[in-house]
């Protein structure tokens, strides 16, 4: 896989106008979209929700995966399914315990993000939005923190859907490719911070820790 045209290929915002979470809590949106060709929406519906496609690209994923229904991903999150609209997307709860809790909407429609009235041309596009709230670990590292790990994810789903194997997470983190990828990522979500309103310049401080985060031993060239 070409790591760079990965990350050109997923459209990234950042939305402020979300009030608040069912928590009550203030909150901000990102949101993913990439379009994959030589798909359709049902089969993309199939891969992103039957547990036995989840696990080859993504994680095991159990539960009753559907509406009012409670699941968990090993080793993350868990929640609750609050929408189904198969073959056009669902929405659930994501939750790391009771205090931690944000909420994930996934759309899939057929034909490119940018040419909507092209239902039934090839391909389909999924767009994920993940709302979450305004606390320590947002003001911390931005968008990018939860960004940059869903852009990871949609790597897992294109190498799927193009019939390539999924690195293992140690040969993943060990290569240079990996990091470029990360950075070039992290970036990314801080160029959509801006656009979407956010300040500048903790954009930017935010997109240094996270790429750090994710990278160790990373650190940002002083512009000085």
């Amino acid at each position: 896989m070409d790591y760079t045209q990965q990350v050109d290929a997923v459209t990234r915002s950042v939305f402020k106008d979300v009030v608040t979470l069912t928590n009550g809590k203030p909150a901000r949106t990102i949101s993913l979209r990439q379009t994959f060709p030589g798909t359709s929406q049902q089969h993309l519906w199939d891969v992103v929700t039957k547990p036995e496609r989840l696990a080859v690209w993504f994680a095991p994923v159990s539960g009753d995966l559907r509406m009012n229904g409670r699941y968990s991903i090993k080793g993350n999150a868990s929640g609750t399914v609050t929408e189904c609209d198969p073959p056009g997307g669902f929405a659930a709860s994501w939750e790391f315990g009771e205090s931690n809790v944000s909420a994930v909407r996934v759309n899939i429609k057929p034909g490119k993000e940018d040419d909507p009235e092209a239902a039934g041309a090839a391909g389909a596009t999924i767009e994920l939005a993940h709302t979450f709230p305004i606390d320590s670990h947002w003001k911390k590292y931005g968008p990018g923190a939860g960004g940059v790990g869903w852009d990871m994810t949609l790597v897992g789903l294109a190498l799927h859907l193009a019939g390539q194997p999924k690195p293992s997470e140690e040969e993943w983190r060990a290569s240079a490719e990996a990091a470029a990828f990360t950075k070039r990522a992290s970036e990314r979500w801080r160029d959509a911070a801006i656009a979407g309103g956010e300040d500048a310049e903790w954009a930017k401080e935010a997109c240094d820790r996270t790429t750090a985060f994710y990278i160790p031993g990373w650190e940002a060239k002083s512009t000085k």
